[in-house]
């Protein structure tokens, strides 16, 4: 029974933390009451691991006992249920499964919450970020409204990006649409008035005076100088439309996948393949003055219609037809490429596509791609061993621009993937709809890449993830609603980048950051942390034997404990375990921090001490006011001149490329920062800081190059 002050709880007002302090309340009431039931389960658990000695062991018999007491409690849930039916007794027994009900519902709702709430920091942040280079075109406009005939260019391009920044968010917020129930034949009326027609213009390629052209001499011969795997390459940029942005990391998955890159390696080889086809002008980077080198490239209509042109006689891409809307057909090669309204066509039903050869499934514009699941499903594969498809690319490609919400049945397309059993790329990045990853996708024995990127409203992971043992990358960017990451993660052995880790103290059975460290070959590694206490001082005791270690990005949640500002008030946080190593991973060449409040660096933290990192990022330290005492001793001399320090001796700092952006309480010299601090800065990146006298351009970069 909920305590009195509980059974009607008043909501003080219409606001998400008014919301989230009463389903609190309630929870902990809820949980209260369950602590007796929560003991015997875990005694259970207790008892299934034994006194094992192997950790990893004890990992896995800790993953079974989880789920023979989830079985077990649900079976005993229908029981009573049943019970209850039968004989009209059992009230007890009824109102405790009621409360479970509810306590998951509740469970479910905070976290819900917790994101909305995370989410509304972030767009808060961004708006204001947006707001400050817009000034500056403010300022260039005339008193009278008008603008000079050279800024034209320059300002185009400012709106420009802001308008992609903030359609970013816009695609994190959750909408729910109903899908329109596709027609069974495949023509342009039966979608309705409703539905967006394609506009189809003649193309480049249908022309044959394409052939006559310079150009596509010159990309043919280009084409034929490069050896087979490199032309699969080339040829996989025409399922693209003209001048659109692809990621490089995206490019490097699919490459993987298709067997064309070697996992070893793979991060270099997909540069220098990118580097030659820049050098030969078949692409072009994608320019950014805020990254030091291009993570985006796109091609131009001539060298894209050529490119398209050669594929398709070649035949391993099958969608654009002469006088016709791009459509899905199994290429020559066994790929199929998703387009709009592919999900009307014929092909799509279950038995319209044979799908015991197809290779690669890639979704460029379909917005329910659901029904290629049904493909590959039991009744459709008849003999398992002639399933062959490697690339299952469902979610969405474009990191920038989300011109389509992608949304699939969850359910219903994750029931296929046992059937996958070669599958070594599967991606559902974007889709909103999924909220939890079939127990089947433990089957996926081959599956090298798992990329759940933006799946924001992702609840859970395959208990029995430890089965995926060729795992290389895993990414879950975005994932904050997570319950929980099962312990069987950190078997993965074969890991070497993890995106989007989320340490909290929600679920004790959840795999903690200190388990990674049985992750020998982990390169990669961004981590989320929501839970309260968690300061830099635990984080760098927890990655200090992170051998393999090279890249790590931490952002810190909403949870973290105001306890730790009022601590370190009265000392600093890395003396509170002066007989604990602290240190970064000796690998790790580039560290990104977001959103601690400390307002000192701890000594580990400091320039002097970065002797092996190249890069650093320290991004929404509100609370920051400088990197430590600088170079060089004060004195009465140099107080007299008007100085505060005299010159002293650079530190041995490696750092080349410095973002410092949103520290508004920092307070430092230009020189100090690139003469002593960092005296082997090559690049700086400052927005919202108070670096005086500082020597970089408008929109706060500055390169030692120029």
């Amino acid at each position: 029974m909920l305590p009195n002050n509980l059974r009607q709880p008043a909501i003080d007002g219409n606001t998400i933390d008014s919301i989230i302090r009463n389903v609190n309340q309630v929870h902990q009431a809820i949980q209260k009451q369950d602590a007796e039931l929560a003991t015997r389960l875990q005694d259970a658990a207790n008892q299934a691991i034994g006194l094992h000695d192997d950790s990893n062991e004890a990992i896995r018999l800790q993953d079974e006992a989880n789920e023979a007491v989830e079985l077990q409690g649900t079976n005993q849930a229908v029981q009573v249920q049943d019970a209850d039916q039968a004989a009209g007794e059992g009230v007890e027994g009824s109102n405790m499964t009621l409360i479970r009900n509810l306590e998951n519902a509740l469970y479910l709702l905070k976290r819900n919450l917790k994101y909305m709430v995370s989410l509304q920091t972030d767009v808060e942040t961004e708006l204001n970020k947006q707001l400050a280079s817009l000034k500056p075109v403010d300022k260039r406009l005339e008193p009278d409204g008008n603008m000079h005939t050279s800024l034209t260019n320059w300002i185009k391009h400012e709106l420009e990006d802001v308008t992609k920044k903030l359609l970013d968010f816009i695609s994190k917020v959750p909408s729910k649409q109903k899908k329109k129930k596709a027609s069974p034949d495949y023509q342009d009326s039966d979608a309705g008035s409703n539905r967006r027609h394609i506009l189809c213009l003649p193309a480049i390629h249908e022309t044959e005076d394409l052939k006559r052209l310079s150009v596509f001499r010159q990309v043919r011969d280009q084409y034929q100088e490069l050896s087979p795997e490199h032309q699969i390459c080339l040829l996989s940029f025409s399922v693209f439309p003209e001048n659109r942005e692809v990621n490089g990391t995206m490019l490097m998955y699919w490459w993987i996948g298709e067997g064309i890159l070697p996992v070893i390696g793979a991060e270099n080889e997909v540069k220098t393949i990118l580097d030659n086809f820049k050098e030969k002008k078949l692409i072009e980077p994608v320019e950014n003055k805020r990254k030091v080198e291009p993570s985006s490239y796109k091609m131009t209509p001539f060298v894209h219609s050529s490119v398209v042109l050669i594929s398709t006689e070649i035949g391993i891409f099958d969608i654009y037809h002469k006088g016709n809307m791009p459509t899905m057909r199994k290429s020559f090669l066994n790929k199929v490429c998703l387009v709009e309204g592919s999900s009307n066509q014929p092909e799509a039903k279950r038995r319209g596509m044979d799908a015991d050869h197809i290779e690669t499934v890639f979704n460029v514009s379909e917005r329910f791609p659901d029904f290629t699941c049904k493909w590959f499903s039991k009744e459709s594969v008849l003999e398992k061993n002639k399933q062959m498809l490697k690339v299952l690319h469902l979610g969405r490609w474009e990191r920038t621009n989300h011109r389509i919400q992608i949304e699939m049945d969850s359910r219903r397309g994750m029931e296929s993937l046992s059937s996958m059993r070669k599958l070594r790329f599967l991606s559902f990045q974007g889709i909103l709809t999924i909220k939890s990853l079939s127990f089947s996708a433990r089957k996926l024995r081959e599956l090298i890449i798992l990329d759940l990127r933006g799946c924001y409203n992702l609840e859970n992971l395959p208990k029995k993830i430890h089965k995926l043992q060729n795992l290389v990358f895993l990414d879950l960017t975005g994932c904050d609603t997570l319950e929980g990451i099962p312990m069987g993660l950190a078997l993965l052995s074969n890991l070497e980048v993890l995106k989007g880790f989320v340490v909290s103290h929600d679920r004790e059975t959840a795999c903690d950051l200190i388990a990674l460290n049985r992750l020998l070959k982990l390169r990669k590694l961004s981590v989320t942390i929501d839970r309260e206490g968690f300061g830099l001082d635990t984080l760098i005791v927890t990655i200090n034997e992170f051998n393999a270690l090279e890249k790590l990005k931490v952002r810190w949640g909403n949870r973290l404990s105001r306890s730790i500002i009022n601590q370190q008030k009265k000392k600093l946080e890395h003396s509170s375990n002066p007989g604990v190593e602290h240190r970064l991973p000796r690998k790790l060449r580039k560290l990104d921090m977001q959103r601690f409040p400390h307002s000192e660096l701890p000594e580990w933290l400091q320039p002097q001490n970065l002797n092996g990192l190249e890069k650093l990022h320290l991004r929404s330290w509100k609370h920051l006011t400088g990197f430590g005492d600088a170079p060089g001793e004060p004195t009465d001399l140099c107080r007299l001149k008007g100085f505060d320090k005299r010159p002293g001796e650079p530190t041995n700092c490696c750092v080349k490329v410095l973002r410092l952006n949103y520290l508004p309480k920092l307070k430092v010299d230009w020189i100090d920062l690139t003469e002593l601090y960092f005296p082997k800065l090559t690049f700086l990146e400052s927005t919202s800081t108070g670096i005086t006298l500082s020597a970089c351009d408008g929109d706060g970069i500055w390169r030692s190059d120029i």
